[in-house]
């Protein structure tokens, strides 16, 4: 097994799903694709040409802004045999394919997992070799997890010990560590303590959506580089060109994917999407109905989105762009969301949701708070709980909420 199986980080079972949906209608989307990054691969070039690589860097920048895909062009760059680790790295080389394929025994990529992975200080191996294959299959789907995922002190202490061994067959040891700002408290102590003894040879790379959630004595200490999102034209003609989806269709996708690649893929998902967006349906019809009866069906039902994380994010991006349509048509009063030249107009459960709406600033209230719920979702939360709370909140907007 390769280093890089050893240390892989993610959950199977929602990923295998996704796989499948998307394999046979895609292109391959590679572990390297720079989409629009133009201004930091001249910025990484210029640095690794005049040496002023630092041992430790922080990728920051929204979701599916592509960071993990520049950390291992950079991890290609360092290790590339053609280049000699000054420009941008071949592709070609047999280094630079054991890369791109995730199995270079000098790149690992550090990935957060649930608890459960861990049996003591050792990995599921098992479940990891898995998730890499899968992983190789599409390396640009999302790994969702039930549980909440964290980097755990083992996985910190797993770096130190590969950190202090030679390389096996590169010039550098390049640890790519994404979803950084999820280290818990005695793993962020410990990662510190390993960021205080650099090492010759040895680059880390954060990547992190949130970087004010680090440690500040960890910022202090990496080089930094924002990386912003590709384009919408330039998704929107991924979308079209590599997986036949209409760009009128893609337009839509990106925007409840908040220009996310990897979720809008996931959006495209027939079984995902419909669920989801008849979830949502279902959450405005059990808000309108008197009482409590059909929201704690919905909070209750263990087929639901409630159950599990990765299935509640997308239920949630969903669930606010509904409120926000919500809003929309209480501020300019359509006639329906059904209508069709000469014919009564017939209102479906978000424009009845609107009509009820008392007061436009508390919905607006509710929706910013919907848009910050991602962080907690990075907590310990209660989903069944965060899940009750917007139920209830949703009521209280149309004065139901006693």
């Amino acid at each position: 097994m390769t280093s890089a199986d050893e240390t892989a980080l993610a959950d199977s079972s929602p990923l295998e799903e996704i796989v499948s949906e998307t394999a046979l209608q895609s292109r391959r989307l590679g572990l390297i694709e720079l989409l629009d990054k133009d201004l930091q691969i001249s910025m990484l070039e210029s640095a690794l040409k005049r040496d002023r690589l630092a041992g430790t860097l922080l990728f920051f920048g929204p979701e599916g802004s592509g960071k993990s895909s520049l950390a291992f062009w950079l991890a290609a760059a360092l290790n590339c045999t053609t280049n000699e680790g000054r420009t941008a790295p071949c592709f070609q080389c047999n280094s630079c394919r054991k890369i791109q394929s995730l199995n270079h025994p000098d790149v690992f990529w550090i990935f957060p997992l649930p608890g459960s992975f861990y049996k003591g200080e050792h990995l599921d191996e098992m479940r990891l070799a898995k998730i890499f294959e899968q992983k190789r299959l599409e390396p640009w789907i999302e790994l969702q997890f039930a549980e909440k995922s964290e980097h755990h002190l083992a996985a910190v202490r797993r770096i130190r010990q590969e950190a202090s061994r030679s390389c096996y067959e590169g010039r550098r040891k390049v640890f790519v560590v994404t979803g950084a700002d999820r280290l818990r408290i005695e793993a962020a102590n410990a990662f510190l303590k390993l960021l205080e003894e650099p090492r010759p040879n040895v680059t880390l790379i954060l990547c992190s959506d949130r970087p004010a959630s680090l440690l500040p004595t960890i910022l202090s200490r990496c080089q930094r580089l924002q990386v912003t999102r590709p384009g919408v034209s330039t998704l929107t003609g991924l979308l079209e060109s590599r997986f036949g989806i209409r760009a009128e269709e893609a337009g839509e996708l990106l925007a409840l994917a908040d220009g996310n690649l990897a979720g809008t893929l996931r959006m495209k998902s027939e079984d995902s999407y419909q669920a989801q967006k008849e979830w949502v349906d279902n959450t405005f019809q059990a808000v309108l109905e008197p009482g409590y009866s059909g929201c704690y069906a919905l909070v209750d039902n263990r087929k639901g989105p409630m159950y599990n994380r990765g299935d509640f994010e997308r239920y949630l991006a969903l669930l606010t762009q509904a409120l926000q349509d919500s809003l929309l048509i209480r501020l300019s009063g359509p006639k329906g969301e059904d209508a069709s030249p000469g014919s009564t107009p017939k209102k479906g459960p978000i424009s009845k949701y609107a009509d009820r709406v008392a007061d436009s600033q508390t919905l607006i209230k509710l929706i910013t708070r919907m848009v910050n719920l991602r962080d907690e979702l990075n907590r310990n939360v209660n989903l069944r709980l965060l899940g009750w709370s917007i139920l209830k909140d949703m009521k209280e907007v149309i004065g139901d909420g006693a």
